[in-house]
């Protein structure tokens, strides 16, 4: 087999593919790498087949990684969820990215560990975005206690909100909450969070103000775009004209920010 690296490579990636578009279980996924496993052994002196059965134990890892890496914890914050009950939840956690505020609302992701619901208290783990009313000066790693309502980002029948829960899912992010009003976030004493992390944000927000400081504001948003990859205060008519030009490749695809705030 000529270069064999980039064949497995090429074989480990059309797994994953797969298993992104085709609905299959962990267990038959396992059941199947165990097969191509043993048959691999079992043909190690037959170029031909053994070629083969490796390959397709590759393909399947592909497929068992990704499968693997949606299989939530048992302590995960979605298996605590009650559907059927309105009632507000509190959550206690941290800020687990840059907030951003615009037009009066705030939204960040909130690392939970722990949740309260009428008079049950649970140890939980999972991310959930949480928008609420108001801009709120929180920073990466502060220690909050919120309180709103919690909901899963449906999005039957609507192509846009297909694509924005697909992106949410992503990033491990199953769960919205909506916080109504100031009075239901508390702010802990303790800040958590990664210090290198935490130092790169507060890098990158200096940054952004440098940026906005010393150009004007259109050419702070493309510069800012470019440099840190953040497209949120480009004009939806100028990143709509770059699209149709060709043009909006010069932007990075990378987000650190959540996209824009609708609720």
């Amino acid at each position: 087999m000529k270069r064999p690296l980039v064949v497995m490579a090429l074989f480990f990636s059309q797994g994953i593919l797969f298993a992104s578009k085709i609905k299959i279980s962990l267990s038959i996924a396992y059941y199947l790498l165990v097969i191509f496993f043993i048959l691999s052994l079992l043909s190690f002196k037959r170029r031909l087949m053994f070629n083969i059965f490796v390959s397709c134990l590759i393909f399947v890892l592909g497929s068992v990684c990704l499968k693997n890496s949606k299989n939530l914890p048992q302590c995960h914050i979605l298996k605590y969820i009650y559907y059927k009950d309105a009632g507000a939840y509190m959550l206690k956690g941290f800020v687990d990215s840059q907030p951003v505020s615009k037009n009066n609302k705030t939204s960040f992701i909130f690392k939970t560990q722990a949740m309260q619901f009428g008079n049950l208290n649970y140890s939980c783990c999972g991310k959930v975005l949480v928008y609420l009313k108001g801009k709120k000066d929180f920073s990466y790693g502060e220690g909050l206690i919120l309180r709103g309502n919690l909901y899963r980002p449906f999005a039957k029948g609507h192509t846009h909100k297909q694509r924005y829960r697909d992106y949410l899912y992503n990033q491990d992010i199953y769960l919205i909450m909506t916080v109504k009003t100031p009075q239901d976030t508390f702010r802990l004493k303790h800040n958590q969070g990664f210090v290198p992390k935490r130092l790169a944000l507060w890098l990158k927000e200096r940054a952004e103000k440098l940026i906005f400081q010393h150009t004007s504001f259109l050419t702070a948003a493309i510069l800012e775009a470019m440099v840190l990859g953040e497209k949120n205060d480009i004009p939806w008519n100028v990143f709509n004209a770059m699209m149709k030009s060709g043009t909006v490749h010069i932007f990075p695809r990378l987000y650190t920010k959540m996209p824009s705030i609708a609720f």
